[in-house]
Order: C-alpha cells, then structure tokens, then sequence
C-alpha cells in the first residue's frame, strides 16, 4: 500500500543522537540484533511511528522514511516503471520480513518493508 510505518534518521554517533532524543522527547532506544551502529526508538505511546538512529556508514542520507509495501518485488518494478531506481538487493531480517532500498526520481532515498 505505501503506508509511512518507519522513519531512520542517520548520526556520524547514533548514541549520542539517541541520548539527545531521549532528552529532548523521552525516546528509549536499544541496539538492534541484527545491525551494528543500529539503534531501535521507541517513540512513545499512542499514534505515530517508532524510529531507529543508525551511523551514517549504513546510509547518508540524514533521514529515510520506510514504507510498507505488500509485495517487494513488483514494487520495485513499479519504482523503476515511474522513474525511479533500485538500491542494492532486498535483505531478510528474521521474523520482520524482507526490506529493500530504493530511491525516487530526485535521488531521495526510501526504504521499503514487506512483513513476514
């Protein structure tokens, strides 16, 4: 479908971004089990999205919004077919489905997610 569901902001030091969130708006954050420099945010209770801080050696851009898409593959056809491009190739994380990298025809870059 296309729903926001995720949004990564980048740090050259995800944990002193993720003090500084914790301060400033009562973010909780942990290191993801399956990144290094990754950090899962909690962004508090209630409508909204929660976040992750990573190092900017995974992507420079300073922040990429995820979007939920049902199928992965013909999404990125479909990315392709407007205009835009493919990143890399997509990566399974264990028990959250498959996710992928893909940028829109001003070169912005948006990650996509298919549950498992």
């Amino acid at each position: 479908m296309g729903r926001i569901i995720h949004v990564e902001l980048t740090s050259a030091d995800p944990r002193r971004a993720a003090e500084f969130y914790c301060a400033a708006f009562g973010w909780q954050s942990e290191a993801s089990p399956f990144a290094d420099g990754y950090l899962l945010a909690a962004t508090g209770e209630g409508d909204g999205i929660d976040a992750a801080i990573m190092s900017r050696d995974h992507q420079a851009q300073a922040a990429i919004v995820w979007l939920r898409v049902d199928d992965l593959e013909a999404s990125r056809t479909a990315v392709v077919a407007a205009g835009g491009s493919v990143v890399g190739e997509p990566q399974e994380i264990p028990g959250q489905g498959w996710v992928a990298y893909v940028r829109d025809p001003e070169g912005v870059l948006l990650g996509l997610r298919q549950p498992g």
